[in-house]
Parts: C-alpha cells; structure tokens; sequence
C-alpha cells in the first residue's frame, strides 16, 4: 500500500472514532438531560396532587351533601304526590255523588245569595 492511502485510512480511522465519541458524549448528554426533565416533571406532579387533593376531597364532600338534598327533595316530593292524589281521588269520589251542585242547587244558591247582598 501507499503511503498516501494508509495515511487517508489512519484518518478515516480517528474521524470516526471522534464522531462515535462525540455521539456517545451527545447521548449520555441527552440522558442526563431527560433524567432532570423526568425529575422535575415528577416534583410539578408531587405539588399538583398536593394542591388538588383538598379540593378533590371538598367537592367529594359537597356532591354527597347534594346528592342528600337531592334524595331528601326527592322523597318530598313523592310524598307531596301520594297526598295530591289521595286529595284528589277523595275529591273526585265526592264530586260524582255531589253532581247536583253543580246544577240547579248551585244557580238557587247563588239567585238566594245574590238577592240577600242586594238588600
């Protein structure tokens, strides 16, 4: 071989060996890198978790107390119901057997009423 070439591989040789070190140290580089980017992401995570879990807890807390409410109105209003339509099915029972109210009775009661207000 010629000394030219063995010179030109003999630098081919260092360059790439230099490009591999450089690359190594550009790698671990980025490792130390993503190993504080990982850590710092972990503590923002710690604080945000701190931060949140009172809040978390009170609105846990303030939705069961809702919810209460909500059942308790709830059955309030279910009872309101039953007794509406017992009041009315009462009512209703009574209107049938009283229909001459509404008729002749009711217009002589209110003629008799009306000529007593005059007076």
């Amino acid at each position: 071989m010629s000394t030219a070439l063995t010179v030109s591989l003999i630098l081919l040789v260092l360059v790439v060996i230099a490009a591999i070190i450089a690359i190594t140290i550009y790698f671990v580089k980025f490792l130390m890198e993503l190993c504080i980017l990982t850590k710092n992401l972990n503590d923002t995570t710690e604080i945000v978790k701190k931060e949140l879990d009172p809040l978390l807890s009170e609105l846990t807390e303030t939705i069961h107390n809702v919810n209460i409410v909500a059942k308790d109105a709830g059955t309030q209003i279910n009872t309101i119901k039953k007794i509406i339509s017992t009041i009315l099915g009462f009512v209703s029972v009574f209107a049938g057997k009283f229909k001459f109210l509404s008729g002749s009775f009711m217009k002589g009661f209110l003629s008799a009423f009306n000529l007593f207000r005059r007076r």
